[in-house]
């Protein structure tokens, strides 16, 4: 709710009414805003009022996707390797932050503790690598730019005929939200929680696409999706403000 809210400041009474149209109970919504609170992802610029914490790496990652054609650049066959045999799978909640970050930049498992992408992203070496640190990429992987493979990652290992099946299906359910919203629709709960989930889902798709090069997976429906977004974002905003009766 407060990565729809932008820049906008909500009350812990409006976050309580939110939560209410998404199904949470008031009493959820209060732990959530202290645990995050305590974590550094929001802040209280006015006693009884919460906002996104801008530099927090969580709301970096939130609006990813608004500079996703920036970051690509023409694909030479040479790739970026994760070699994590140092690092512990005993420790579970370790391992899923460590193989999260990898995933959240695009690396796939290509054999055991052996995880590659291809080196398409417009990122230096170092950059990289503390872009994957901050996500929580454990100290001990060893990070290596390679020009040639003993073992030939296959596209299938990140399963992108699905991700694409995903897009079109989240950017044809934005278009119908849009023809059921036109200007001056009155909103109701229904309508303000699709809204707020298909948003989600659309920018969980986008903030998390492995950005493969297009000969190996042709034409996306990505950039579709980054088109709609704002003015859907923006929609759903107006809509969200005027059913709580913000202005």
């Amino acid at each position: 709710m407060l990565a729809v809210a932008a820049d906008t400041a909500l009350t812990s009474v409006a976050l309580a009414q939110g939560g209410d149209i998404m199904g949470f109970k008031a009493g959820a919504i209060r732990v959530a805003v202290s645990r995050l609170s305590t974590q550094g992802a929001i802040i209280s610029p006015q006693r009884g009022s919460w906002q996104l914490a801008e530099n927090a790496p969580w709301a970096r990652e939130q609006g990813r996707w608004q500079g996703l054609s920036e970051l690509l650049c023409p694909w030479r066959e040479n790739w970026w390797v994760a070699v994590t045999h140092q690092v512990s799978r005993s420790n579970r909640s370790g391992w899923r932050e460590h193989e999260r970050a990898l995933r959240q930049r695009g690396f796939a498992e290509v054999q055991r503790d052996l995880f590659a992408r291809p080196a398409n992203l417009s990122l230096a070496f170092s950059a990289l690598r503390q872009e994957l640190r901050a996500l929580g990429m454990a100290p001990q992987t060893v990070l290596l730019r390679a020009d040639q493979l003993s073992v030939t990652p296959r596209p299938g290992l990140w399963d992108f005929r699905r991700r694409h099946t995903l897009l079109e299906k989240v950017r044809d359910e934005m278009c119908r939200l849009l023809d059921q919203a036109p200007a001056g629709t009155a909103p109701d709960k229904v309508l303000c929680a699709r809204f707020l989930r298909v948003g989600r889902a659309a920018t969980k798709i986008l903030n998390t696409d492995p950005l493969l090069p297009e000969e190996w997976t042709g034409p996306s429906p990505r950039d579709e999706v980054i088109r709609l977004l704002p003015h859907f974002i923006s929609t759903g905003r107006t809509l969200w403000f005027r059913y709580m009766g913000i202005e």
